[in-house]
């Protein structure tokens, strides 16, 4: 029996893949879980065995990190922060994204380009200007000072991606809102806002994540303030118990929680965004 040798090829390359593929998984899984093993621990079974299971379960880890370290004031200032970052980035995205995709906007392309030419620069080539900028609109140490620029940074790829998506519904679609008397208002609010989950879930889950865990912008605009984000009640934390291993990695469990719960609650049209027309260009 002759076989292919692009058959064979195939067949070959699938343990590898498949091999590559459950590698990968440990390697992206296994901290998350050392973590969660180490945060029923006690600092002195931490040291004894490192790697091994708890003995004795010390939940107490979790209410001394909510409250001792005051992870739970630092969660909510980045649930504020981060949550009307997140609203905002989306609303003013898909309103720019829909006008440049359905408006004919004169040069639509070469704005998009222009628009998404900021994320070509280091985030870091940014820090010095903004600190100046705001800080002689006195906007510094207060947890705008972190909205703003959180909205300014996600906007380019948001804007994108919606652009992206509106340019896949039928036009048909949206001639027929307007025969039957709809505005351009009422067409994106009424027809496109109930299309736009798959994309909506798509960037909401890339800005969440990337702000949560967003320390450098974080630490210095809140340096002379007591308001701290998360990352930075972590490193506080860790400065103050530096041997803390239990508590210290309840926090660091605590800060997942919300990305965990996000990505479950709206991982229906995470993958519909990724696999459908929010990212088809």
């Amino acid at each position: 029996m002759n076989i292919r040798p692009g058959l064979t090829a195939n067949l070959a390359a699938h343990p590898i893949s498949r091999t590559v593929v459950v590698l990968f998984i440990v390697l992206t899984i296994y901290p998350v879980l050392f973590v969660l093993n180490t945060s029923f621990k006690s600092t002195a079974e931490f040291f004894v065995n490192v790697w091994g299971l708890p003995k004795n379960v010390h939940a107490i880890n979790y209410p001394k990190a909510w409250l001792d370290a005051h992870i739970g004031e630092y969660f909510l200032n980045s649930s504020i922060v981060v949550g009307i970052s997140v609203l905002f980035i989306v609303i003013f995205g898909a309103m720019a994204g829909y006008a440049l995709a359905r408006l004919h906007v004169p040069f639509a392309s070469g704005i998009m380009f222009l628009i998404l030419s900021t994320t070509m620069l280091p985030s870091e080539s940014a820090i010095m200007p903004l600190y100046i900028m705001m800080s002689r609109l006195h906007m510094i140490g207060e947890l705008h000072s972190l909205i703003i620029p959180y909205i300014g940074w996600g906007l380019p790829m948001t804007v994108f991606i919606f652009r992206s998506f509106f340019r896949t519904l039928p036009e048909e679609l949206l001639e027929a809102a307007r025969v039957d008397g709809c505005n351009e208002t009422k067409t994106f609010y009424r027809i496109t806002v109930p299309l736009m989950l798959p994309a909506i879930a798509t960037c909401a889950i890339f800005n969440f994540v990337s702000f949560w865990g967003e320390l450098l912008w974080g630490s210095i605009a809140l340096s002379t303030s007591p308001l701290k984000t998360i990352p930075m009640g972590v490193i506080a934390f860790k400065s103050q118990f530096a041997t803390d291993w239990g508590p210290l990695s309840a926090a660091i469990c605590l800060v997942l929680i919300p990305l965990v719960a996000m990505f479950l609650f709206v991982q229906k049209y995470f993958v519909q965004g990724l696999t459908g027309g929010a990212v088809k260009g």
